[in-house]
């Protein structure tokens, strides 16, 4: 099976990182003019450790040799968030130095597991110097993830050690796991450039997915197209290119302008785009300060450098060593993925101040003052499982369903995985699928929604007693939650089921609801039927009847749905008997006659002009007759 890591070094400046390199690989890793002038590394170099075991185990190990100055800290951590395994880089002559300490515990904020110690430069000291360094080197590695790594002494120059070195990162590469970070494609974009006759290129490490040649993706934050041409890995073209391998991708769509450094290419729609984020941050123990709430900093995870402010939770201040769950406001939007690694750092004086994890993408803009809600459900994200951590996504949701679209965002899953951690939830009566495979809500929620949707429901018929019931669009834009109409009608068929609520005509009522009206409603109904029938073909309007027996609106809807009248128009109300008259009419009249105009329409039911024609028009409507320009002849639903 093909494995592929990444090999990342860390230290001091002037440790001997980048010779160390040369003589594991034959590269020279420091390309530009002005390393090699002043003999120091200020971008990241790139390599890979080849041989004949690598390639019998089928094993690809690429190289990322990171400058050692302090000053370029933010070019070391670009690199350092792909890194599977590190080799900490001490000069035998100088020992431990202020940035071996940093880069090694940014590397335990990133989370990397295995390092091995590389002790340089032993032919400048003696056997004892040596002994010494190492115990020294032990004590400072106590409670870091290096604690337990091996210590290989070399003499670059001299190739002293090179080959124990190699067989080890080898024998060590063989037994680590491959990192799963996520499972979407996920590429952060550490350098762009042009190439004549290419365009442009872009570099990086691909922390999860895979490319290939061909695939159209997105560059994120900005969500633009682009296709990639080619794709290079170590000097070597590919057609695909797995997870945890240094790649060059040629791509088209897009201009160099477009790109910068910390920009993830990743597949269409799926990655969330934010300035807001939470997590949780471990603050290193040896500080000198205290973070407080509102402390500007910088930010980096993957490739990505950018100023931001944090904000604590429940605290204002936060101690050395301490961990807290923050919230995280960026100066520039990034996409990033759950769970995702980062590092904070001052504005000044340049101090690492710790790191941690994203845990939730895109949070609400504002929190209430009192934030334990916030940092419980923080805390179960932090200790979440992938599967459980998609059903708190789905809970948190506070006023709408869980689109399947933002799932796929917040867990960085594939829509098969996904479905199928969906599926067991559900299965489960954890969550509830309200439209197919689009969205969920948590059963949770359900009973309070439900809740919701009854009191709406009871409300209208307070306000609204002779109205059968509420329209489902009404219902739905008095609901807090958000619903569309296929979540809202998934909700009512389980009201319906358990015989909570009823529907007639897209009218939604209570099971148990009737119409009663009162003695003096009662009464007023038979004087407004008597009017209407009385007036069959020249009834009064609707505003003639309010004024003449100050009805109550809702009185006319009434007589509408219990199809005692019909509506013509805003004004006009007919008594439902004058289609069966009209429909005799016809009968009568088509006996002796081809076709009728409005002016003999109006005469043959002696009204005028104003009932007449929205008569017809109804008759027309219901295929009594059958309109041919100016006349009207028998339609198909008169029986003559």
């Amino acid at each position: 099976m093909k494995k592929n890591l990444i090999i990342g070094t860390a230290g001091h400046i002037d440790h001997g990182k980048s010779t160390l390199i040369k003589a594991l690989t034959g590269d020279e890793t420091d390309r530009l003019d002005q390393e090699k002038t002043r003999g120091i590394s200020i971008e990241n170099g790139f390599s890979q450790l080849e041989n004949e075991k690598t390639r019998a185990e089928n094993l690809k190990l690429g190289i990322v040799d990171v400058p050692g100055h302090k000053k370029f800290v933010n070019k070391m951590l670009s690199a350092a968030a792909g890194v599977d395994l590190a080799l900490i880089v001490v000069a035998a002559d100088e020992g431990v130095m202020p940035q071996t300490k940093e880069h090694l515990a940014i590397l335990d904020l990133l989370g990397v597991k295995k390092a091995i110690i590389v002790l340089t430069k032993i032919d400048l000291v003696d056997r004892e110097w040596l002994q010494l360094i190492e115990l020294d080197l032990r004590d400072h590695l106590k409670n870091s993830f290096a604690e337990t790594a091996e210590i290989v002494r070399v003499s670059s120059t001299k190739e002293a050690g090179i080959i124990e070195l190699k067989d080890l990162i080898v024998k060590t590469a063989l037994k680590m796991d491959q990192q799963q970070r996520s499972e979407i494609t996920y590429f952060p974009v550490d350098r762009v450039f042009s190439l004549k006759g290419l365009g442009t290129v872009v570099t990086g490490t691909l922390f999860s997915g895979q490319l290939k040649s061909g695939d159209e993706l997105s560059l994120y934050p900005e969500k633009k197209r682009l296709k990639i041409k080619s794709l290079e890995s170590h000097g070597c073209e590919k057609q695909q290119i797995n997870a945890g391998s240094r790649v060059g991708i040629n791509i088209s769509g897009i201009n160099k302008s477009e790109i910068k450094r910390g920009d993830i290419i990743a597949e269409s729609n799926s990655l969330l785009k934010s300035k807001f984020f939470e997590g949780e941050l471990r603050l290193l123990d040896d500080l000198n300060f205290t973070v407080k709430n509102g402390d500007q900093i910088h930010f980096h995870t993957a490739a990505l450098k950018t100023r931001g402010r944090i904000y604590l939770y429940n605290k204002k201040e936060a101690f050395p060593g301490e961990k807290v769950y923050i919230k995280l406001i960026l100066e520039k939007a990034a996409a990033l993925v759950f769970k995702q690694k980062f590092v904070l750092r001052r504005i000044s004086p340049l101090n690492t101040i710790g790191g941690g994890e994203i845990l939730e993408l895109d949070p609400p803009p504002s929190r209430k003052v009192d934030n334990s809600k916030t940092v419980k459900k923080l805390k179960e994200l932090n200790k979440a499982s992938i599967r459980r951590a998609v059903e708190l996504f789905i809970e948190k949701r506070q006023n709408e369903p869980a689109k399947i679209e933002l799932l796929k965002k917040k867990s960085a899953l594939k829509s098969k995985s996904l479905k199928e951690i969906l599926n067991k939830l559900t299965a489960e009566e954890k969550i509830l699928e309200l439209a197919p495979e689009k969205s969920y809500i948590h059963q949770s929620k359900l009973k309070d929604i439900e809740n919701s949707i009854l009191k709406i429901v009871s409300d209208y018929h307070q306000e609204y007693s002779l109205k059968p019931g509420i329209k489902k669009e009404e219902l739905r834009s008095r609901l807090d939650f958000k619903l569309k109409k296929n979540e809202l009608n998934s909700l009512l068929q389980i009201l319906y089921k358990k015989e909570l609520l009823k529907e007639k005509n897209n009218l939604i009522a209570h099971s148990s609801f009737q119409i009663k009206l009162s003695p003096e409603i009662k009464e007023i109904k038979d004087k407004v039927i008597k009017k209407y029938k009385k007036h069959l073909f020249s009834p009064p309007t609707r505003t003639e009847m309010f004024n003449y027996y100050q009805l109550e609106e809702e009185l006319f809807d009434y007589l509408e749905n219990e199809g005692v009248l019909i509506r013509l128009s805003a004004e006009l109300y007919f008594h439902i008997s004058v289609l069966n008259e009209l429909n005799e009419m016809f009968k009568e009249y088509f006996r002796e006659n081809d076709c009728i105009d409005l002016a003999e329409f109006r005469d043959l039911i002696d009204s005028s002009r104003r009932y007449a024609l929205p008569l017809l028009e109804k008759t027309d409507q219901i295929k009594i007759t059958k309109r041919v320009e100016d006349y009207r002849y028998p339609g198909e639903n008169l029986e003559l």
